[in-house]
C-alpha cells in the first residue's frame, strides 16, 4: 500500500522529463486511484481543477528474478476519463519499479518505466516516471470501495480509494466523469481539495469517508449513494443512486 506523488514524467522518443500535473496514486493489496489534475488556474480556486487523466481498478505486481530492489507491476483500469476504444475493454499499463537514479539507496524514491497509453496521443507509449512513495502510518485505514461491476461496464462504474489521511474518488455515471480529492485535518475532518464535478454541488461517494471503520466488513458492506446534488443528468428530477460495495478494507501494520 501507499501514497505516490509524481515527480515528473517523460514519454518516448525525447524522454524530456517535465511535470504537468498535480498527480496522486492511492494503492492497496488489490486496487488503485490514480488523479492526475492539472493545477488550479488561480490561487483564490484552489478546487478548481482540470482532468489531465485519472482511472482505478485493480493492480498486481511480483519481483523481478535476480534484480534485488526492482517490481514488476500492471495496473488494469476498469473506469477512466479517457474513454475506452470498446465498452468491454481493460486496458492495462505494465512497468518495472526501481531504484531512482538520483536517489538509489532511498527507498522513498522510485523510477518506473514501462508502457502505457498516452492521454495526449491515445496511443500505447514507452514512459518513464519518477516517484515519491509514502506507506501509511502504523494503523492507518486502507479502505476501496466499488460502485457497478464488468457487467454494467466502464461507463457507469465508481471507485473510491483512502490511504492515511488521503482520499481519491474517480468514476462515470451514465458515461459522465467525475473526480475529487480530499485530506484529512488535524481536526479529523476531510477538506475538499480539488473537484471536476459534472454538475455543482456533487461529490460522488463522499459519505464513504465518515464511516467508522469498525462498521465495515469486507464482503458484507454495502452502502446507498450520497447524491448531495439531488437532481438528475437533465436538470430534473432525482439523479438515480448507486451502491457502493467494499473491496479492501484494513489497518497498516507495523513495520
Amino acid at each position: 500500500m501507499s501514497i505516490s506523488i509524481r515527480l515528473g514524467i517523460s514519454w518516448a522518443p525525447s524522454f524530456q522529463t517535465s511535470e504537468p500535473t498535480d498527480t496522486l496514486v492511492l494503492t492497496g493489496k488489490t486496487y488503485f486511484v490514480d488523479q492526475r489534475l492539472f493545477p488550479p488556474l488561480t490561487p483564490t480556486t484552489p478546487t478548481s481543477s482540470t482532468i489531465s487523466w485519472a482511472f482505478a481498478g485493480t493492480r498486481s505486481s511480483h519481483t523481478v528474478p535476480n534484480k534485488p530492489g526492482y517490481t514488476q507491476c500492471s495496473w488494469t483500469h476498469l473506469v477512466s476519463s479517457v474513454p475506452f476504444k470498446k465498452e468491454d475493454e481493460k486496458p492495462m499499463d505494465e512497468g518495472i519499479l526501481g531504484p531512482h537514479p538520483a536517489w538509489p539507496d532511498n527507498p522513498i524514491y522510485a523510477l518506473e518505466t514501462g508502457r502505457m497509453v498516452n492521454p495526449d496521443t491515445g496511443l500505447m507509449t514507452d514512459y518513464k516516471e519518477y516517484w515519491q512513495d509514502n506507506d501509511a502510518k502504523e494503523g492507518e485505514e486502507v479502505v476501496f470501495w466499488e460502485y457497478g461491476s464488468d457487467e454494467i461496464g466502464p461507463e457507469d462504474r465508481g471507485f473510491v480509494g483512502i490511504v492515511g489521511r488521503y482520499a481519491l474518488g474517480v468514476g462515470r455515471i451514465s458515461g459522465q466523469f467525475w473526480t475529487w480529492r480530499a485530506e484529512k485535518g488535524e481536526d479529523g475532518n476531510w477538506k475538499l481539495e480539488r473537484s471536476v464535478l459534472e454538475r455543482d454541488g456533487r461529490r460522488r461517494g463522499w459519505g464513504l469517508l465518515n464511516l467508522e471503520f469498525d462498521s465495515i466488513v469486507l464482503g458484507t458492506t454495502t452502502v446507498d449513494d450520497e447524491v448531495v446534488s439531488g437532481r438528475g443528468f437533465d436538470g430534473e428530477g432525482e439523479e438515480p443512486k448507486r451502491i457502493w460495495v467494499l473491496r479492501e478494507a484494513w489497518k497498516a501494520p507495523a513495520k
